[in-house]
């Protein structure tokens, strides 16, 4: 009877540990946050310094990108606003060029290219998943 009742006990605390085990596993997997993967690629011939791109909530930036080159940044929107980026050229005049507004909730790509005319072409392909 003893031996029955202990082997009883532990299917119980191997069932316990088993629910529990995959009770944390569903809630890991379904905690994802949206974060928007953004890429600044130089176009021009020269380099293009203090570049800082502004969003909901946050801002980032790097102290040069060489021509050619890419800067790649992963964030998340917390709110709804404006994307700007600010940079210098190699002539030292500062740009500031205004981007797509971002959502709280979207997820997605970012992509910015500054162009040899100083301007920056935005591609965002974004999707809101809350």
């Amino acid at each position: 009877m003893i031996v029955w009742r202990r082997m009883k006990q532990g299917q119980r605390w191997r069932t316990i540990l088993c629910g529990a085990a995959l009770a944390l596993g569903t809630l890991l997997a379904g905690c994802q946050s949206p974060w928007i993967a953004c890429t600044i690629v130089n176009q021009q011939a020269t380099p293009v310094s203090l570049v800082q791109v502004s969003y909901p909530g946050g801002s980032f930036g790097v102290q040069t990108i060489a021509p050619g080159a890419s800067f790649r940044y992963r964030f998340h929107a917390l709110g709804t606003d404006t994307t700007s980026i600010d940079f210098t050229d190699a002539a030292h005049k500062s740009h500031t060029v205004k981007g797509p507004e971002l959502q709280l909730g979207q997820e997605g790509t970012l992509a910015i290219e500054i162009q040899p005319d100083n301007r920056a072409t935005w591609t965002p392909a974004l999707k809101k998943v809350r």
